[in-house]
């Protein structure tokens, strides 16, 4: 859902409640509060939501997906050589133009550790991070999570200030109704690996995508209530991602980041439009201190 519905629902459930239709009135208020849920966290003081202790490191991530375009990958390397994240997660790499990316010298200096897709694996999607990268070993069902982007591509960046777990998901877009069972049936099975394997893993869990969902849609429910993780990024601000080439409230928030319970939100930027239909965000997030391994 887009925040800018937030005051044009109101403003119904108001004229609903002038006219004494109180269902009516009742619907369009708690369209209003859903609507302007991450509108709240707008209005703390930039104090309270930039609070870091001296236990806790900053991590800033750069998640984008750039839809199979080589102009878009031109336009997202200069975009890291400016923004200097500490890792990112990069969706849709086109077959034949990960090793264009993460061989580029702008990004070997900045994010020099990389892990892309494997060989016999469906899988466009690419990790980056400044630190070094150790992929996290886990026994599984093959089979049943074999398309599920964290199976055997979750990394443990070894940041030396703590270590944190980072993976990517890429739902498909529920362009149809085969593609939006599939991509429910993986959002299932992404919250169990989440679940099972990476909350137990022993490190702050980071999760960021493309999930083709706003933070009301199905697949948003899927994690909340099945993942054990948690939106991070819901607090944002009013601008989506997609399209890319809307207005900024008009777009719709479908590229997140989830973390688990150590994982605290600092700031959500929503950047320049690369050429990809949809925009990449910056997430700054506070991670507990550990000893970098």
């Amino acid at each position: 859902m887009s925040y800018f519905a937030a005051p044009v629902a109101l403003l119904s459930a108001a004229a609903a409640l002038w006219r004494r239709r109180l269902v009516m009135a009742a619907l369009l208020a708690g369209l209003a509060v859903t609507a302007a849920w991450p509108v709240r966290f707008m209005l703390l003081p930039a104090a309270a939501r930039r609070a870091v202790a001296g236990d806790r490191h900053e991590v800033r991530l750069l998640v984008v997906n750039v839809h199979g375009s080589k102009s878009a990958l031109d336009r997202l390397i200069a975009l890291i050589g400016r923004v200097k994240p500490d890792a990112a997660v990069v969706i849709e790499v086109s077959p034949g133009l990960e090793g264009y990316l993460t061989e580029h010298d702008v990004v070997r200096e900045a994010l020099p550790f990389a892990i892309g897709p494997e060989r016999g694996m469906l899988w466009r999607d690419i990790l980056l991070s400044r630190h070094p990268l150790h992929r996290l070993r886990f026994d599984g069902d093959f089979e049943r999570y074999k398309f599920v982007y964290a199976y055997r591509r979750s990394c443990f960046v070894d940041k030396p200030q703590g270590r944190f777990l980072l993976t990517g998901a890429h739902p498909p877009s529920p362009r149809d109704a085969e593609s939006w069972t599939r991509g429910n049936d993986l959002t299932h099975l992404l919250a169990e690996v989440s679940r099972e394997f990476l909350l137990p893993a022993g490190a702050p869990v980071v999760i960021g995508g493309d999930f083709n969902s706003t933070p009301s849609g199905h697949r948003h429910r899927i994690m909340l209530n099945g993942s054990g993780l948690r939106p991070v990024d819901e607090l944002g601000g009013l601008s989506g991602t997609w399209p890319s080439d809307w207005p900024g409230p008009l777009r719709l928030t479908i590229d997140r980041v989830w973390g688990g319970p150590e994982v605290k939100f600092i700031s959500r930027e929503v950047l320049e439009d690369i050429g990809s239909d949809h925009r990449p965000i910056l997430i700054t997030l506070s991670l507990p201190r550990g000893d970098g391994r």
